[in-house]
């Protein structure tokens, strides 16, 4: 795929995962967005046209009560 000036937001908790991604598409001609919360993930995608986004969900954590 060929990510030549392509638009991507990325939304990643682990700041060294989102660094490291992000120089990484950036290096293959990628427009990378950054993004702090769903919220602005969304706005990402609504205004600026979005092509790919990345994010990740926090696993659900169940106590034994």
């Amino acid at each position: 795929m060929d990510l030549k000036n392509r638009r991507i937001a990325v939304h990643i908790d682990d700041p060294e995962l989102r660094y490291q991604l992000s120089e990484l598409l950036m290096k293959n001609g990628a427009v990378v967005h950054g993004a702090r919360d769903e919220v602005e993930l969304q706005r990402r995608v609504d205004r600026l046209g979005v092509e790919v986004v990345v994010a990740t969900v926090k696993p659900m954590r169940i106590g034994l009560n």
